[in-house]
């Protein structure tokens, strides 16, 4: 007699995850323990996987989802890499539940998690992310970088030189477009701190010698890089005001039909383009690197609720997690659904 939910009706038993109610905010630990917990509890497709360590000693997990199988195509998600920015970490959270829970009970779930490998990396910021946990005012709940040691080049003035100040943004560090004479970004006292020199950080050597190693190294087809706030999907290039890679266009097709999805859950509206378009040049980014350097085809960005009016914008009450989470996770499974056509592996 097979074991009570081995199967059910011809369906493998879904997988199974820890409480991680998203109707509050967690602490890091939270996380750190909720995808040990998946890995150990669904070994027969997630696996854990830590690929370095931060400043203050703390690791970097996420998960390797998908069945065992050579050369798989690899879609990456991250929850980003600012400390303030919850709503995303959390948000990444939330599709890992829809992975592993609905593996064997959904056709369509099933299907991505048979044919792809889907790595889901939650906080990719953990020191600046405990910074920002351990009090309410604004210097610490609002931070943004991670937590490098003091630089003391920084400055508030033309007259006030020699500041020392902490923290580097990690999604100025990576070696797109460096340039040390660019404001703000080489003041270590901006939240916008490219860093001494590129990949300084540990975190950001960490991802790009992951997304470059023998395991991933050719085979990520689609990076999804989570943020607040704006409501905006990002393409790249972001160094400089029109300047697209050559296949902008189908990246630019992809993310409007992706939108699309999304809007249907309750009618958010994303602008979709670059951010040197939208808003203005920002050098150092995480998805530019990707994109320059790797064969990676769909890369993006998302500037999760709310838009830019709000003032609230990374203070998200807790009740607004789940409707953000759910109208995201439409537009992830367009992107998933176009890698396996993309790789002749849709059904007919």
């Amino acid at each position: 007699m097979l074991p009570i939910g081995f199967f059910l009706f011809g369906l493998v038993s879904a997988g199974v995850v820890p409480l991680f109610p998203l109707t509050r905010y967690h602490d890091f630990p939270d996380f750190e323990q909720y995808l040990i917990d998946v890995a150990n509890s669904n070994p027969s497709f997630v696996q854990l996987r830590d690929i370095g360590r931060t400043h203050e000693g703390r690791r970097l997990l996420g998960l390797k989802i998908g069945k065992p199988g050579v050369n798989k195509p690899v879609v990456w998600i991250d929850g980003g890499n600012h400390a303030r920015e919850w709503p995303a970490f959390h948000t990444a959270i939330y599709f890992i539940e829809q992975f592993v829970t609905r593996y064997g009970q959904s056709d369509r779930i099933t299907d991505y998690i048979d044919k792809l490998d889907i790595y889901v990396f939650p906080v990719l910021n953990p020191d600046g992310f405990v910074f920002s946990r351990t009090d309410t005012k604004d210097l610490i709940r609002q931070w943004r970088k991670n937590r490098a040691p003091k630089n003391c080049s920084g400055f508030h003035s033309l007259t006030v030189r020699n500041v020392c100040c902490e923290g580097v943004d990690l999604n100025r560090n990576w070696d797109f477009a460096f340039k040390q004479t660019n404001y703000p970004f080489n003041n270590p006292c901006s939240d916008e701190f490219q860093g001494p020199f590129p990949f300084s950080e540990p975190e950001t050597r960490a991802v790009r010698d992951y997304v470059t190693s023998r395991e991933l190294s050719g085979r990520i087809h689609a990076f999804f890089s989570m943020h607040t706030h704006g409501q905006l999907w990002i393409l790249p290039y972001n160094d400089h005001r029109k300047h697209h890679p050559k296949d902008y266009a189908d990246l630019e097709r992809l993310a409007f039909r992706a939108a699309e999805a999304l809007y249907q859950y309750r009618e958010t509206k994303y602008k979709i383009g670059t951010a040197a378009d939208m808003l203005g040049p920002a050098t150092g980014g995480a998805t530019d690197w990707i994109k320059a350097n790797t064969n990676t085809k769909y890369v993006y960005v998302l500037e999760l609720p709310p838009d830019l009016s709000s003032w609230f914008a990374f203070q998200v009450r807790p009740h607004w997690l789940l409707p953000i989470a759910k109208e995201t996770w439409l537009a992830v499974k367009v992107i998933l659904e176009q890698t396996l056509e993309d790789h002749n592996l849709a059904r007919a």
